[in-house]
């Protein structure tokens, strides 16, 4: 820190050119006046000329009142600075989530899996008049046309030849999708990314509804352009198909005939890993006399959060809500590792969104240290204006060494409690460390010091409030605002309080 510190002086004081000297020469002068309120000569030179009259006095008052000014701001800046700066450095090192590092997880387990339906197109093959012209263009004779054709040197040749034409009609009856993703965050760096290990299984009924032959061609597409799939079969009628499979455009196709009103059932089942989010996406607008897609969602159970709830899980962009969401808000987990069922039935429905979900955000290490740090240069403001304010009411004049303290046991807290973070597990647990070591050497130097006997007790209580109060408020996920608007109305009050309790003790002691 200091060697940082020296290196962001430098290129400041490098950056102003001539009035390099005229800044030294004021923080020459800012040292000076520190030393000077130390030094116990000038303290009693200063008492002197407040119990005597006249200008010079006076202007020794002034003086020494902004000497305190000056320092005492200098002081709460460069600790303010201090706390902005070891907020820049933990932030890089701690939960720093970066797009290099995302890039190199997917590749090592995966995109996120994006299922697509399985789609049937059918065809039949006809013998048909095909017309070619001189310049070697080909048109398919319409049946029964009798639309007059080009003479002389463009006229084209017609001749028969089998022609494919496709036979349009809904084939898919049915589908059941059954999915498990139990989630695995995986650490690289210092941030945790959010990965799965995911196992599909899709089984279809496929009908024939047309009154021909023809021959139906199956294109099961692929969730992602990249990744490994472990247990990957393909059944059709109970058969392994795997023989007859031929990839193409990073899709499994095959072909098979089916007589008019034949049914074909099609399993699919692979275990494979993603990130992100896995969705389970439905021809367009397409309609399903029966379609169930089931996702249970098992939690991470080693360095993730033991169970999830229905608030902590984000639906997909456009996405369809599950059908149970009216069970899944009162859904209460039973044991450790119970998984959350999500349901899409779609009987008879059409639809254009998908079906998904995207996977809990596991909380980064260091992130409610780094929010702290980063909010705690007002925190320390806050709370020296409130100390000197209270001093200077209850009539506490040479309080800058009390106030170096305190700031300085406040500035050691946040950091404390950042670095813990970095070799403990537990948030609270370094919390409370940096409180409790805070509030130990405040409390030794206010009741055993210079408040042992003057405002001891205002002053830890406000200190406590700032070391315990304040920063849980700025970590609260749903009450943070509210629980700082209070803090405020509250230090307002007292302060108010502290103003009538002053004028009222005037007041009698100058009747007495």
């Amino acid at each position: 820190m200091y060697r940082n510190l020296m290196e962001i002086l430098d290129e400041y004081l490098s950056g102003v050119g001539e009035y390099r000297y005229v800044l030294l020469i004021g923080l020459a002068v800012l040292v000076i006046a520190f030393v000077l309120q130390l030094v116990p000569p000038w303290r009693r030179t200063v008492r002197d000329a407040r119990a005597g009259r006249g200008w010079k006095a006076v202007l020794l008052a002034l003086a020494n009142a902004l000497m305190v000014l000056v320092v005492g701001a200098a002081l709460v800046a460069a600790l303010g600075a201090g706390l902005l700066h070891q907020w820049r450095e933990f932030s890089q090192r701690q939960g720093n989530v970066t797009q290099k590092n995302l890039y190199t997880v997917q590749s090592g387990w995966g995109n996120p899996h994006e299922q697509r339906e399985l789609s049937v197109n059918h065809f039949i093959t006809k013998e048909r008049s095909v017309l070619v012209f001189p310049e070697g263009r080909e048109i398919v004779e319409e049946e029964g046309a009798t639309s007059e054709l080009p003479q002389g040197d463009n006229a084209p040749t017609r001749i028969k030849r089998k022609v494919r034409e496709s036979v349009p009609q809904n084939s898919i009856i049915s589908g059941d999708v059954q999915i498990d993703v139990q989630a695995r965050y995986i650490k690289l760096g210092t941030a945790y990314y959010t990965g799965y290990e995911d196992a599909w299984t899709m089984a279809y009924v496929v009908k024939n509804r047309s009154d021909k032959k023809t021959e139906a061609e199956f294109r099961f597409p692929m969730p992602a352009e990249g990744g490994d799939y472990k247990n990957f079969k393909i059944e059709v009628n109970g058969k392994d198909w795997r023989e007859h499979l031929v990839l193409a455009n990073n899709a499994q196709t095959w072909k098979i005939p089916m007589e008019p009103g034949q049914e074909v059932q099609v399993k699919v089942h692979y275990d494979s890993t993603g990130t992100g989010h896995v969705r389970y996406s439905q021809a367009y607008m397409a309609q399903r006399d029966r379609l169930k897609v089931v996702l249970r969602l098992y939690p991470e159970t080693d360095n993730g959060p033991k169970r999830f709830l229905w608030g902590n899980l984000t639906p997909l962009v456009g996405g369809m809500k599950p059908t149970n969401r009216e069970a899944l808000l009162a859904w209460e987990p039973r044991k450790d590792g119970e998984p959350i069922v999500l349901e899409w039935d779609l009987a008879s429905s059409v639809t254009t969104s998908d079906m998904g979900i995207v996977l809990p955000q596991m909380t980064q290490p260091g992130t409610y240290a780094g929010r702290l740090l980063h909010e705690a240069p007002w925190g320390l403001m806050l709370m020296v204006s409130v100390l000197v304010i209270t001093w200077m009411l209850l009539g506490r004049d040479e309080f800058l060494m009390s106030l170096a303290v305190l700031t300085i046991a406040y500035f050691l807290f946040y950091t404390l409690t950042a670095y813990f973070s970095e070799v403990l597990p537990s948030f609270a647990g370094c919390f409370a460390l940096g409180a409790l070591a805070t509030l130990l050497v405040s409390g030794a130097y206010v009741w055993l010091g210079w408040g042992r006997t003057y405002a001891a007790h205002q002053t830890m209580a406000l200190v406590a409030v700032f070391t315990i109060y304040y920063p849980l408020a700025l970590i609260s996920e749903n009450y943070g605002n509210t629980l700082i608007q209070v803090l405020y109305w509250a230090l307002a009050a007292y302060a108010a309080m502290l103003a009538v309790v002053m004028v009222w003790r005037r007041r009698r002691k100058e009747a007495a």
